[in-house]
């Protein structure tokens, strides 16, 4: 007996002991650098530009506040139509809202310089309409669009958070209220609102993080007049090479994502306390006639506007030439697919050391390989758990990449690795941390919903452990694994922050090419940024899409 304890311990000890390798590895010896170089820099009591520091740190926090407030507003009547209300088309709306949150940054910053930039869509038609040679719409390098940008990435949050939240008030005390008299605007604010405080809280905590955070976004549309603190990281550590500067800033970004995370937390418990439990569509009816299905009509209308016409004119944009652009080169104006026969070509003066398709073949390779570490890391720990229960006690160790930028991980890996940096390796395995609490969040409950008295009759029956995993819990949790490689190989296609860190300029990914694209002049270089992103965009859209579908 006291044999078999003791062989148990050790199994249990090696489902904790290969992911804590992997974990102090690759994210804790690199953030403890960051703090070791930016503590070694105080401790020296050199000269810091506070000022600086500051300024960065104010127009981050009013930026993404303002940010916040205007996702709230624009998601907030959406939110109350889906929560409230039953029509046709309305679970294909659903997913609609959702495409922008799953796009890479670099996606979504290239829609937007689609639409709304020199050569974006609106822009174009104007010049061939008026016969101007000037923009009508001048948004690029302004606060405008990284604001428009930012809403336009986390409405789907607000949407779903509250819109969630929403469909579990009971409707019945809404009417009752209306029956002893009260305004539409009483019943909101008198019954709705103290019940969906904690869900709105909760959306604005997370778009605030989201906006707080953001990198690719202003990096991309917001030029060098506008940095947040990530992008000012980014900006001191690769251009300036003041590695302690950077340091200091990402302390300052690690604590306020901490307590923000933390804050979101407790209410995501407060909201699932609160939650009674609902029959699907309890709280659901049609819209009246009249002047409800007009306000509903116009509210998704405009919505549908707003999500989708940046995506589609990317599309546009890769596969259009305007008359007045090829007057002024050598290209043929209407529809046409040179943006991406040039993908294949690597012509004299180009910025890369191979052809651009080879970015697209990195950024699949490395995805296949980020997946598959992160699906057997995550293996180890959810599995560990399930078996040997004390192993569970450390998992949130492994949650904590969550509350990480992945330009702080970039910059811990330039300071940790140091010559070894721009090693192959390294890519797949940050992408594959950055990627690790969310592959164990899709594994985790199908594996612990197995019966254990499966696995104990296979035992009986004489199968070793690894025969009962792959024999009882392997055909079970399949669809789970497919779903967790998916989500990482969608994280690690799109990932941009920590990859701008520790790229190699011959091995450049999908995000990395479209940045150097839209960094350079010419139309060719523009277009094939849209046909780069394009391809990026149909990438993640496919593989949501499969997800949804196994679903």
């Amino acid at each position: 007996m006291r044999k078999t304890v003791k062989t148990n311990y050790y199994i249990g000890s090696l489902f904790f002991v290969i992911p804590l390798i992997f974990f102090i590895e690759l994210y804790f010896f690199p953030l403890f650098s960051i703090f070791k170089n930016a503590f070694q820099f105080l401790s020296r009591e050199l000269s810091i530009n506070w000022q600086n520091i500051g300024n960065v740190f104010w127009f981050t926090l009013w930026q993404a506040i303002v940010s916040t407030l205007l996702t709230l507003l624009a998601g907030f009547p959406a939110a109350w139509i889906f929560s409230r209300f039953t029509f046709p088309g309305k679970k294909i709306l659903n997913a609609l809202f959702t495409i922008p949150f799953i796009l890479p940054t670099v996606v979504t910053a290239s829609a937007f310089n689609a639409l709304l930039g020199p050569r974006g869509f609106i822009n174009m038609v104007w010049m061939s309409m008026t016969g101007s040679t000037k923009p009508a719409v001048q948004l690029m390098n302004t606060i405008w669009i990284i604001l428009l940008a930012h809403v336009f990435y986390n409405t789907s949050v607000v949407i779903r958070v509250i819109g969630n939240s929403w469909s579990q008030i009971d409707a019945r005390l809404e009417d009752a209220a209306k029956t002893l008299g009260a305004s539409p605007l009483q019943v909101f604010f008198r019954v709705v609102f103290p019940q969906l405080k904690p869900a709105i809280l909760s959306a604005c905590l997370l778009i605030f993080l989201f906006d707080f955070t953001s990198y690719g976004v202003v990096f991309l549309l917001g030029g060098p007049k506008f940095r947040t603190i990530e992008v000012e990281i980014y900006y001191q550590a690769l251009q300036m090479l003041n590695l302690p500067l950077s340091g200091i800033l990402s302390i300052l970004q690690i604590v306020i994502t901490i307590a923000v995370t933390l804050i979101d937390k407790r209410l995501s418990q407060i909201i699932l306390i609160n939650r009674a439990p609902r029959i699907s569509g309890e709280n659901m009816r049609k819209p009246e006639l009249g002047l409800e299905r007009i306000l509903i009509f116009l509210i998704l209308f405009f919505q549908i506007i707003f999500l989708l016409s940046p995506i589609l004119a990317l599309f546009f944009r890769s596969l259009y030439i305007f008359p007045s652009e090829s007057s002024r080169t050598a290209l043929s104006p209407g529809w046409t697919s040179i943006y991406y026969q040039q993908l294949f070509i690597n012509e004299r003066n180009s910025i890369f050391f191979v052809p651009p398709i080879k970015a697209i073949l990195n950024s699949l390779s490395i995805a296949v390989a980020a997946s598959g570490i992160s699906l057997i890391i995550s293996l180890f720990i959810v599995v560990g758990e399930n078996r040997y229960p004390w192993t569970g006690k450390l998992e949130s160790v492994f949650m904590i990449p969550i509350g990480t930028s992945a330009v702080t991980l970039g910059l811990g890996y330039l300071l940790y690795f140091g010559r070894d940096i721009q090693k192959a390796w390294l890519i797949p395995f940050a992408h594959s941390l950055i990627a690790l609490p969310f592959v164990i969040r899709s594994i985790k409950p199908a594996i612990f919903n197995i019966p254990n008295s499966l696995r104990q009759s296979a035992a009986i029956l004489g199968a070793s452990p690894i025969q009962v995993f792959l024999k009882i819990d392997f055909p079970i949790i399949f669809r789970e694994l497919i779903n967790g490689f998916i989500f990482a190989f969608t994280i690690s296609l799109g990932e941009f922050g920590a990859t701008s860190f520790i790229t190699r300029p011959d091995r450049p990914t999908i995000p990395i090419a479209i940045y150097r694209f839209l960094g350079q002049p010419g139309l060719m270089n523009y277009g094939q940024a849209m046909a780069m992103a394009s391809i990026l965009m149909t990438f993640c859209l496919i593989m949501i899409a499969v997800v949804d579908q196994k679903e």
